[in-house]
């Protein structure tokens, strides 16, 4: 008769913060799971650390160590890009981009219920409506260029799309505007491929480049040598607009 015996149950994982030791100059988390090897990443001005449950924290604290100018570099460019960020008041007279151009922001409110609408007048963006008093002023100019934008984006992005693909032979099977963090652009294994709405505050070649990348991801799912030789094909000179957006995209807020 076979020996009946328990497995041994599996360690759960779990995070730990860690204050800041003395010398580091940042607090950090340890994600402890059933991985084999240690790993670093440093997101948002968090340090955070993975490793294994067996992992002694003395020595994790020793391999950040031999880790701390790195840490230290991202923590500083991080902050940096903090500071980059516009912080949009959305008032009378502000200036918003769109394809490489500054537009005027103009603002009217009526005195009498009327449709909302949102006018491109040269280069003055001509914002009209009715005032609502479950809203705040900024909130209802926010919703209004949220909508102008992605209808923008809607039209724009997939005429454009359309373009890249008829001129590889393929075609995507929905094209969808995303809000995303990480991402400004996505291809599904499905061919859907989703773009941030907000790619339509850089300059254009920007997001002729967006398009072209999501594209040539309808003929190689992966970032490949075939992949970046498709693209290079397809966009010969893709490497300013694609270091445009590593350096700049997180600017593009509203």
């Amino acid at each position: 008769m076979p020996s009946l015996t328990r497995k041994r149950p599996r360690a759960a994982n779990r995070t730990v913060a860690v204050a800041d030791p003395g010398h580091l100059g940042f607090d950090y988390q340890i994600r402890y799971s059933a991985r084999k090897t240690l790993s670093l990443q440093v997101r948002d001005g968090s340090v955070r650390l993975a490793a294994p449950h067996h992992a002694c924290p003395r020595e994790l604290q020793q391999w950040l160590d031999s880790k701390l100018e790195w840490v230290r570099t991202k923590l500083a460019d991080q902050q940096q890009r903090q500071l980059e960020i516009p912080h949009r008041k959305l008032c009378q007279g502000e200036t918003l981009p769109l394809l490489g151009r500054s537009l005027e922001l103009c603002i009217e409110q009526t005195g009498q219920r009327s449709r909302s609408s949102v006018q491109l007048q040269g280069d003055q963006l001509r914002l009209r409506f009715y005032p609502n008093p479950a809203m705040s002023h900024q909130q209802q100019v926010r919703g209004l260029l949220e909508q102008w934008y992605k209808a923008q984006a809607r039209a724009l992005l997939a005429a454009k799309t359309r373009q890249v693909c008829a001129g590889l032979g393929v075609q995507a099977s929905d094209i969808r505007l995303r809000k995303t963090i990480s991402k400004w652009g996505h291809c599904t294994p499905a061919g859907v491929i989703q773009y941030n709405w907000l790619i339509l505050q850089a300059p254009e070649a920007v997001v002729d480049y967006l398009v072209t990348h999501e594209c040539c991801h309808l003929v190689h799912l992966n970032h490949s040598k075939q992949f970046w030789a498709l693209v290079q094909r397809v966009m010969p000179g893709y490497r300013e607009p694609r270091r445009w957006l590593r350096d700049n995209g997180h600017t593009l807020v509203l």
